[in-house]
């Protein structure tokens, strides 16, 4: 399970670099496909057969790790262009929040500040650790050790998927698809304008597991900070029987404005199965540690049956044995499939031309997508309004 994978080359899975010639006030998104795993399937089946926890017992974080907790952000080009949209941004806040507005997933962002990736590719981007844990879950029938790999899987992903890093915001009925290289076939859909709502879809190889659910977020702004609350739902079913049902902690980015920048996981997060067997992790209360830093229980009923201890900077371990180190686990890469179907995320005018660099168009692309988005909505009101009036005239009718 060893790889050469650095910790400082896990932060660039999804690196933005600035771009000095063409585009200087805006960042360019592109993966380094080096940093990930690829392997076929049959070397992923080797492995996944022949896992074993890790022997090491140091707490050990990874170089992106703040001090203080969380996962830190020092590229003072980065800062700057995302900085650059502030004072316009703060405007946009203050407009809203007077107007008694606190939904600031509403706000729209100018376009320099984003990356050419959809918020749809993102999601998808917390399937990276599946081939491994998942697969492994697979193959066993003991019902805790799949809780635990399932939750292995999900907090693996966290150190590598952190980012201040803006992607588009989906237009509704859009859509995205991908796979890993085990086989694994993922799909996801903006099925809400407001709230923002994205589904997706998992299948397993040989349809092994199911994996669905829907990210909804919503956002609040403090003085220098962010708070990014996920109220959507995760669920995987194996074809063993046992479903799991598990929901996301909250973001805090802080240093929006000023100071050092950092974005860190907190609160709870609880996973319930249909076995009885639930978890509940809790991040960034363990005592004289970083906030990263989180421990929970599996618990029968009342029972605790095993003790979770961890940080997502660096390792997890399950009444200390060890299932994941940030230095000897490398993640899997989703990659995306070229465009099939007219609503493909690819096609968007301003993911085009922001992934070409032309950010004054795309910036254009992105305000025709946001006005005949609110046009439509404005239409999906009209028809609802019009079918009341409908409903209540026949009631009427039929009364009379």
């Amino acid at each position: 399970m060893n790889s050469t994978l650095s910790s400082e080359d896990l932060d660039n899975d999804i690196r933005i670099q600035q771009v000095q010639q063409t585009a200087p006030d805006a960042v360019q998104f592109y993966i380094r496909e080096d940093l990930f795993n690829n392997d076929p399937y049959d070397i992923i089946q080797q492995k996944v057969a022949t896992f074993q926890p890790i022997l090491s017992k140091d707490d050990t974080r990874c170089d992106q790790a703040s001090k203080d907790g969380g996962k830190k952000f020092e590229d003072k080009k980065q800062i700057k262009c995302m900085r650059s949209v502030g004072t316009y941004v703060i405007q946009q806040i203050g407009r809203k929040i007077l107007s008694g507005d606190m939904n600031l997933t509403k706000i729209s962002f100018p376009i320099k500040a984003m990356i050419a990736k959809s918020a749809l590719e993102k999601n998808l981007q917390s399937t990276i650790f599946f081939p491994l844990y998942i697969n492994r879950a697979v193959q066993t029938v003991d019902f805790m050790e799949q809780l635990k790999l399932v939750i292995t899987a999900t907090i693996a992903t966290f150190h590598i998927n952190l980012s201040f890093h803006k992607p588009l915001n989906p237009i509704l009925g859009e859509t995205v698809e991908g796979f890993l290289s085990d086989g694994t076939k993922l799909f996801a859909e903006q099925i809400s304008h407001h709230p923002p709502i994205s589904q997706f879809y998992g299948i397993g190889r040989d349809n092994s597991y199911k994996y669905f659910g829907n990210y909804w977020y919503e956002a609040s702004a403090g003085l220098n900070s962010i708070t990014l609350k996920n109220k959507g739902k995760r669920t995987i079913v194996f074809n063993g029987g046992q479903r799991i049902d598990y929901n996301f902690a909250y973001e805090l980015y802080s240093g929006t404005i000023m100071g050092s920048m950092k974005v860190e996981t907190l609160g709870v997060s609880t996973y319930q199965t249909n076995k009885g067997l639930t978890a509940t992790l809790k991040f960034g209360k363990v005592k004289r540690k970083p906030t990263d830093y989180f421990e929970g229980t599996i618990n029968m009923g009342q029972q605790e049956l095993c003790k979770i201890f961890g940080t997502y900077m660096g390792y997890i371990e399950f009444d200390g044995v060890r299932y994941w180190d940030h230095r000897h686990m490398q993640p899997y890469q989703v990659t995306i499939k070229p465009p099939f179907l007219p609503s493909d995320a690819q096609l968007r005018g301003d993911y085009t031309n922001l992934a070409s660099l032309d950010i004054d168009k795309a910036q254009i692309e992105k305000e025709n997508l946001e006005n005949l988005q609110r046009h439509d909505a404005k239409l999906r009101t009209k028809f609802k309004e019009f079918r009341r009036k409908k409903e209540e005239k026949k009631k009427q009718h039929d009364h009379d």
